[in-house]
């Protein structure tokens, strides 16, 4: 494995066991994350609360977990399986009541320096809505 890898790798164990210290020291000061929501976050701390405030909505894990890079080693792509509980209503989605999913998800990493500069996180919003009305 890369570096930068290694990096995303354990960037996303550390989100899968809620370890937010852990996290906060693979991030850039200035990093920017674009949410599934389509919203842009700016900055460590701001990325830390935006994170901590969708698992307070959502019960979630990532796993089955396949890592692709890009020829410079600067960009990492993570596929994995999101499975999670919805367990309080996120404004602009259907009220929570305990909904279970398992949904494709996607990260883009990009790592400059050892550090996460940008983390984008995608799904299909529209699939994932239906999951949760059900």
């Amino acid at each position: 494995m890369t570096d930068a890898q290694t990096i995303a790798s354990r960037f996303m164990e550390a989100l899968n066991e809620r370890d937010f210290d852990t996290l906060a020291t693979f991030l850039d000061e200035d990093v920017a994350l674009d949410s599934l929501t389509g919203q842009r976050t700016i900055g460590a701390g701001p990325l830390r609360m935006s994170v901590m405030s969708y698992f307070r909505h959502f019960d979630e894990t990532f796993g089955d977990m396949v890592l692709m890079h890009d020829g410079f080693g600067q960009r990492i792509a993570i596929d994995a399986t999101a499975r999670g509980t919805y367990r309080e209503t996120m404004p602009g989605f259907p009220a929570a009541s305990g909904q279970s999913y398992s949904i494709p998800s996607v990260f883009v990493f990009e790592i400059e320096n050892g550090a996460v500069t940008r983390l984008s996180h995608y799904r299909n919003i529209r699939v994932f809505e239906k999951e949760l009305a059900r």
